[in-house]
């Protein structure tokens, strides 16, 4: 792959898993040889804007949003290739932010002119081609799965009833539930809850007796190292969708297993080689069950199970196929 000048279209600086991912993309191509170049829209000023995608060889639009717009437009207008993107499953993020008909329209337009789509999950995919009503004729789809970040599984601490939380505060990650969960769970168990967002106060709410017992401790978001998860036995996920989540391969390379909800990403993700991570419906309880489950499992297995699963997210895999999307898509 010739040199290319690689712009990355995001929408902000805001943190999470798609900064994350994008960061991840960024490195990958750095390694390469390529020169990736990351812009937050909403953060760039319209000159220096139109510098860099002069300058661009192709545009990646980050996410399936605003950075799509942006990058059909401008690679429309100064003749760029454009990749677009997407994180999650079109149709459930749309149903929840209860998207009006005119910007279902406009998007389902917009997403059939975009002749390269990278998708993080065969499920993200699916549900992209449900609401465009399938590809458009010449239109190239291709599902490139997250990579896991490159750490050193640490042992397991002495704590063997910690579980941890890391993800936005948000209704979509149904951090209540957590709450739920754990008065479930014997009175042993202990959760720990890493992020910000506008569910907060109703969490600090829910939860104000479990913190006062030493039970649930809430902490800012800030950046996520293998050190996050290390005090932990198991991550919990409760969302009502994901694309390919961050968090999970993330616990997974900090060598603590993961456990979530059965939604198609992570069944996508964790059903071959660790079902049991998966609660058998979306209640608390089904969801307190599975925790026990898993916390125990022989840690021999366990780590067996988790060695698979990072073995189809690998690093070198996320990085070859993306240099060869990125070639095709340049010639």
């Amino acid at each position: 792959m010739h040199t290319r000048y690689i712009l990355l279209l995001q929408e902000d600086l805001a943190v999470g898993g798609i900064n994350t991912a994008t960061q991840a993309l960024a490195n990958a191509l750095r390694c390469a040889g390529q020169i990736p170049v990351a812009l937050a829209l909403r953060n760039t000023h319209i000159g220096a804007l139109l510098r860099a995608v002069w300058r661009a060889d192709i545009i990646v639009a980050t996410n399936g949003f605003l950075p799509s717009y942006a990058a059909w437009l401008l690679g429309m207008l100064l003749r760029r290739p454009v990749v677009a993107w997407l994180h999650g499953p079109t149709q459930e993020v749309l149903e929840h932010a209860h998207a009006s008909a005119a910007k279902r329209a406009w998007l389902r337009w917009l997403y059939r002119r975009l002749r390269w789509v990278v998708f993080v999950s065969a499920h993200t995919r699916d549900s992209f081609l449900e609401f465009t009503g399938g590809a458009a004729a010449g239109q190239r789809l291709e599902v490139i799965p997250n990579a896991h970040p490159d750490w050193q599984p640490a042992p397991m601490g002495a704590s063997p009833q910690y579980l941890g939380f890391v993800g936005r505060l948000a209704p979509e990650k149904q951090p209540e539930l957590l709450v739920q969960m754990l008065r479930l769970l014997p009175t042993t168990y202990r959760l720990c809850m890493v992020g910000d967002g506008p569910s907060q106060p109703a969490l600090c709410a829910a939860g104000a007796d479990l913190q006062q017992v030493g039970r649930l401790e809430l902490r800012p978001f800030h950046l996520v190292q293998a050190t996050v998860y290390a005090p932990w036995q198991v991550t919990v996920l409760a969302s009502l969708y994901e694309g390919c989540p961050m968090a999970a391969l993330e616990s997974l390379a900090a060598g603590r297993p993961c456990v979530g909800l059965p939604i198609p990403a992570l069944r996508e993700m964790l059903g071959p080689d660790m079902p049991y991570a998966l609660a058998h419906d979306c209640s608390a309880a089904a969801l307190a069950r599975a925790v026990q489950t898993v916390c125990a499992m022989p840690p021999e297995q366990l780590a067996h199970d988790m060695a698979q699963v990072l073995r189809r997210y690998s690093p070198e895999r996320f990085s070859h196929n993306w240099q060869r999307v990125l070639q095709e898509a340049a010639c």
